[in-house]
């Protein structure tokens, strides 16, 4: 089972240490607020009360012996820096860091942050793209390039059949699953079969691409 070590308990890491316990891995977080680690000590492998700039603390707790370990500091870069610093000196295989700025980023890599994350910057970018149109209910970005993306079926498309609407051919877009009004899931889904109203349809392509077919159908 993969481990965390969430150092830092504002928003963003009380929200990922949560998130990660749910998914049942091992989760050990750190933090100065005393309440804030009591609150949570009870979804957590390990909860413990201490600055999480302090070595001896760092030392202790095994930090470095996680899988993964997270910065989440939201202020205070230096302390970020020192951290990062001293995870990869004790052997810590992979330290995730926050920053603000691209500055920070920069100075991160330097002293062995192996991946620097924005996280106001990437959830503003996921709702932008969530909200690029109205008619997207779920969205799930692979990558820069590439997106995963449920729409209501347009009323355009009802009674046609998927070779009929062509929507490799005419946007480069794969279609990988129809549910029917009733909820139920079809995967493989028969090319000849008119589709009926009521439905959701989700396919994946290049977020260029799915972003003209979503504008040609609005």
């Amino acid at each position: 089972m993969k481990s965390f070590c969430v150092l830092g308990l504002g928003k963003f890491g009380q929200s990922l240490a949560v998130s990660l316990a749910k998914r049942e891995y091992q989760v050990m977080v750190i933090d100065e607020n005393e309440n804030v680690v009591n609150a949570l000590a009870d979804h957590m492998t390990n909860a413990i009360i201490g600055d999480p700039a302090s070595e001896q603390i760092l030392r202790a707790s095994g930090a470095a012996e996680y899988d993964c370990v997270i910065v989440a500091l939201s202020e205070r870069i230096n302390d970020s820096i020192l951290i990062t610093m001293l995870l990869k000196e004790m052997g810590a295989p992979y330290v995730v860091v926050r920053a603000n700025s691209e500055l920070e980023r920069r100075v991160l890599e330097k002293v062995g942050a192996d991946r620097i994350v924005f996280p106001e910057q990437e959830m503003g970018e996921k709702l932008a793209g969530m909200l690029e149109s109205d008619s997207i209910l779920e969205k799930l970005q692979f990558s820069d390039r590439y997106s995963l993306v449920e729409i209501p079926v347009p009323e355009a498309w009802v009674g046609k059949s998927l070779i009929e609407l062509s929507l490799r051919t005419k946007y480069g877009v794969n279609v990988i699953a129809l549910t029917e009004p009733d909820g139920e899931i079809a995967i493989n889904i028969d090319p000849q079969k008119p589709i009926g109203a009521g439905g959701k349809m989700m396919f994946i392509g290049e977020n260029k691409k799915i972003s003209k077919l979503l504008n040609k159908n609005s």
